[in-house]
């Protein structure tokens, strides 16, 4: 049983969809294209071309997907040709899809010369939006695609059902559902999300298959931290502690929560070394300056020695002083950036590999505000464009 590996995204499904498309792909067409699912010979493995679909639709993003698929399959009918399948699962509403399930359909079958078909689950909430088509005409001259939907929300009549079938899609189905009819209430969520965690952990299933749609539902049903924590200990009351060592709930997110609270606390104690030295060596400077200057206007002043040399003592102190002052603070603020800079590189080259020089430049350039801000989009993007968009 294959683990689903997730990242650490934002609040949305794109990682969990991901996830259980390439995991349970076979009864994912089950559930929602059985038809097509039925002429699939299951006999030769689909192969998942994920790496060829951004090289194929590069500079046709048009709009905002959730998650896709592009999986090349063979038929079980006759002719035992192998075709491939799009899937695209859509959060919102966009009226850009049709066009970009038109250039995408064309774009795939350029690159492959093989028949593709298109599919799209609507994971939105309006009633009415159901695309279905891409085309355009002008005097006898025109093109068409069709490609093929299914609604979640047209199961939410079912969501009973759902939570009693076997297949893992039907389960997240309700999931999805459930996660939309309980938003904004945090009570009602956590007991639906009790209630899926008690059915699935009673299913006579694999092991793995139980943690990774456990894992799945995890993400798409949010809670605040302390329905969360109750969650848990109830989930550890029912399966044993030892039982569920395998899954620790976002104990990624949490440690890397606390590296980068102790990186801060590290870089203001280094900031405010740093700027305490150079405050202290940049103000004896310019209280040696500053002093020799009102020293000798205090001595041409009254002509007494002195006179000039009370001038160059308080010019000194007052040098100093200021100096210090001005030190501490450009030196902590530069101790801050510095540090906040090395440390989200660090962050990023650990979730992404090798940083591009650019990107590593832009983050030597960042002002403490940028690093911050980018710091805290690491911890849920899924991909450096999402930290540091390129143009």
């Amino acid at each position: 049983m294959p683990i689903i590996a997730l990242p650490l995204p934002r609040e949305t499904y794109d990682a969990p969809w991901k996830g259980a498309l390439a995991a349970y792909f076979q009864e994912f067409m089950a559930f929602y294209f059985p038809d097509m699912g039925n002429a699939i010979d299951w006999l030769r493995p689909p192969v998942f071309l994920d790496k060829e679909l951004p090289q194929v639709t590069r500079d046709a993003a048009l709009g905002t997907r959730l998650a896709d698929h592009l999986v090349q399959i063979h038929t079980g009918d006759g002719n035992k040709q192998w075709m491939l399948i799009h899937i695209e699962v859509q959060a919102q509403q966009d009226c850009t899809l049709p066009e970009r399930m038109y250039v995408y359909q064309y774009r795939i079958y350029d690159r492959f010369r093989h028949p593709v078909a298109c599919l799209v689950v609507l994971a939105d909430r309006a009633r009415r939006w159901r695309p279905s088509s891409f085309s355009y005409r002008w005097h006898g001259c025109g093109a068409r695609v069709d490609f093929r939907c299914v609604k979640l929300r047209d199961y939410a009549r079912r969501v009973e059902q759902l939570q009693t079938q076997d297949n893992a899609f039907a389960l997240l189905t309700a999931a999805h559902l459930l996660t939309q009819q309980t938003r904004g209430q945090p009570q009602q969520r956590h007991a639906a999300k009790w209630k899926l965690a008690r059915l699935l952990f009673a299913r006579d299933w694999d092991r793995q298959r139980v943690i990774n749609l456990f894992h799945v539902i995890d993400w798409i049903m949010r809670l605040p931290k302390e329905l969360e924590d109750q969650l848990w200990q109830d989930i550890i009351d029912l399966e044993g502690r030892k039982a569920m060592d395998t899954y620790v709930p976002r104990g990624a997110r949490i440690a890397m929560m606390r590296e980068l609270n102790e990186a801060r606390e590290k870089a203001q104690r280094e900031g405010w070394l740093e700027g305490q030295q150079k405050g202290w060596q940049e103000g004896k400077l310019k209280g040696w300056e500053e002093g020799q200057a009102q020293g000798r206007q205090q001595g041409l002043f009254d002509g007494l020695l002195e006179g000039r040399q009370e001038g160059r003592l308080e010019g000194r102190q007052e040098g100093r002083q200021e100096g210090r002052q001005e030190g501490r603070q450009e030196g902590l603020a530069d101790g801050l950036r510095l540090g906040q800079a090395a440390l989200l590189a660090r962050l990023l080259a650990k979730r992404f590999g090798t940083l591009p020089e650019d990107v590593s430049a832009r983050i030597r350039a960042a002002s403490l505000d940028e690093l911050q801000a980018w710091a805290e989009a690491a911890l849920d993007a899924g991909t450096l464009d999402e930290v540091l968009p390129r143009h």
